[in-house]
């Protein structure tokens, strides 16, 4: 996962929506998607407080995990 280091970096949040995969997504699709998951719940406790101190949304960083592993793995879909 080391795009979204790259695309994290140490960024405010203001400067991370323009250079996100995320932003271009967005743009190119109509309609979101709702997803739920059941979580481990000190994990979960953590990675609110990861982002809260940050400054970025959980929805974000959730956004972001999905387009990474959208962007490593979409060469599967190419073989099929």
């Amino acid at each position: 996962m080391a795009k979204l280091k790259d695309m994290l970096g140490d960024q405010t949040p203001e400067t991370q929506e323009s250079k996100t995969a995320v932003s271009s997504f967005k743009s190119n699709h109509e309609k979101n998607k709702m997803i739920s998951a059941y979580v481990d719940i000190d994990r979960y406790e953590k990675f609110k407080a990861i982002n809260e101190l940050r400054g970025i949304s959980n929805n974000k960083i959730l956004n972001l995990l999905i387009a990474d592993y959208v962007l490593e793995y979409e060469r599967l879909l190419k073989k099929w």
